[in-house]
């Protein structure tokens, strides 16, 4: 027998559900994957996301017996009885989530991005210096001009583990500043708290695409979650907007 699991404060669903149950309700949109639902034989406490993740709809040749329905059965006066019945395949519905990533809590992350590399032209100037260094100093000194090389290297390496320990997450339920390497913090907005979006573009970084995106709530009066030095800013800006009016939202 199949597990049986209970949502928690959902009235509309009080009756235990299957996982195939599920996977319909999220399918259908009536059921956020973040919901939290009690396994009836364990006790345990999952999210809906972690019950269905990985499931998918099953298709002609997945060895299940599916029922084929008449689209219609259409009887002429002229004849004597019924024509031939037409069948029609019903196709398999995509799933439009299928495509994107998932949190751990299980919500659909509708755009994820790091710092852009020309967010930091001051280092990337610095290791071309040293780099064009180590080149002219091969001439003259091989010593200095390993160690102008290495250090441009060095810069490089920095510059990525800094763009990478930063993490621009945005759910239908929130945004979300992840930022660190071993130890992992993080600051977050939920959607519907959101009063005002700040987009800033100046300078070089704004004749390079890139912007600064400041999100601030209505319990805090200053800045909430900062997304520094990301392309398209405006787009994302966009996107926010789209999730609290409640319009669907992809990411394109």
């Amino acid at each position: 027998m199949s597990a049986r699991y209970t949502l928690q404060q959902h009235p509309a669903f009080s009756d235990p559900l299957t996982k195939e149950d599920l996977y319909t309700l999220v399918a259908r949109g009536s059921l956020a994957r973040g919901e939290m639902c009690v396994d009836e034989d364990t006790g345990l406490t999952h999210t809906v996301g972690e019950l269905v993740s990985g499931m998918r709809r099953p298709s002609a040749s997945s060895g299940q017996s599916r029922l084929d329905r008449p689209a219609y059965r259409e009887i002429s006066p002229d004849s004597d009885g019924y024509e031939e019945e037409e069948f029609v395949e019903e196709e398999p519905e995509e799933d439009e989530d299928d495509d994107f990533d998932y949190t751990p809590s299980g919500e659909v992350i509708l755009r994820h991005a790091h710092p852009s590399w020309l967010g930091y032209t001051k280092a990337l100037f610095l290791s071309l210096l040293l780099a064009v260094a180590g080149g002219l100093l091969f001439v003259i000194q091989l010593e200095y001009a390993i160690i102008a090389l290495l250090c441009s290297s060095a810069t490089l390496i920095a510059i990525g583990i800094s763009r990478y320990s930063h993490d621009y997450i945005v759910t239908r339920e929130r945004v979300e500043l992840i930022w660190g390497i071993i130890g992992r913090s993080s600051k977050e907005a939920r959607i519907c708290d959101i009063r005002s979006i700040d987009v800033y573009e100046s300078g070089i970084k704004g004749l390079l695409g890139l912007g600064t995106i400041d999100f601030s709530t209505a319990a805090n009066a200053g800045i909430e979650v900062q997304f520094k030095d990301m392309r398209q800013a405006h787009e994302v800006k966009d996107l926010v907007r789209k999730l609290q009016r409640g319009a669907p939202a992809t990411d394109d």
